[in-house]
């Protein structure tokens, strides 16, 4: 058999499990949500549909479902525009220990998405990207680290297709809450080379800074029972020099 279905197959086995801790009586749990956005910005970079057609910046619809059992959480995370265009499914793993959470990540994003096999795991083929990722975070220390780098996939070198280009995205973080439902979260996030996160794989070997700005979360009561939280990111990205303004609500 040429084709690898191990990560897919784990992911639904460890869904389909999610009983045995609920029934032992230990604390297990369903997280089911959707977020709907003005645009798609992925760690200051546009969604594909946007790369493909810098003219066309569309709403999207980001719906997530996990399955969380004490410090192990799994699901799947997406994204769909409304133009019919993009469209991701991406499956996830983290881990937490204390301070710090390991994740791993299938992306999977294609504008032939319609045209590829979705099973398809062969390195120089698969629309899927592998991502390894390591974040810190603290209630004592204010700041947070986020690593990721990519591991395996359709993340290509640009001078040798045939060789992953292992993009590397670093972000720094620090939280300001202003009051129980209001709070800020200043960020920024670069990469050490070339690769997805710089300009793209077009050539550039250079450190750059690609995701800086701030995000003002709140929650907004509509009644006794029901809040919404709502987000807005003023997002800039300096090597691309580019700047966007996304407004987000939770479902």
């Amino acid at each position: 058999m040429n084709k690898i279905y191990i990560f897919p197959l784990i992911v639904v086995l460890l869904f389909l499990s999610g009983r045995t801790p609920a029934q032992d009586g230990q604390k297990a749990e369903i997280k089911i949500s959707a977020d709907l956005v003005n645009n798609f910005i992925f760690r200051g970079c546009p969604g594909y549909s946007s790369l493909a057609d810098q003219n066309v910046m569309s709403m999207n619809i980001q719906p997530n479902l996990a399955f969380k059992y004490k410090n192990l959480e799994i699901g799947s995370w997406g994204s769909s525009d409304f133009t019919g265009s993009y469209k991701e499914v991406d499956l996830y793993a983290t881990y937490a220990a204390g301070n710090i959470s390991f994740t791993f990540t299938d992306y999977y994003w294609d504008l032939s998405w319609l045209n590829k096999h979705y099973f398809d795991y062969h390195n120089n083929t698969t629309g899927h990207i592998f991502e390894g990722a390591i974040a810190y975070k603290s209630e004592k220390c204010p700041l947070s680290l986020l690593v990721a780098t990519m591991l395996y996939g359709a993340d290509k070198q640009y001078t040798n297709p045939s060789e992953n280009n292992y993009s590397t995205y670093i972000e720094l973080g620090y939280p300001v809450k202003i009051n129980n439902n209001q709070k800020l979260d200043l960020f920024l996030g670069c990469t050490p080379f070339d690769g997805f996160y710089g300009d793209g794989y077009g050539g550039v070997t250079s450190f750059g800074i690609v995701n800086a700005g701030i995000t003002g979360s709140k929650i907004i009561r509509v009644s006794e029972t029901t809040e919404i939280p709502v987000k807005a990111s003023l997002i800039t990205n300096p090597m691309h020099e580019k700047i966007y303004l996304v407004f987000g609500i939770t479902l």
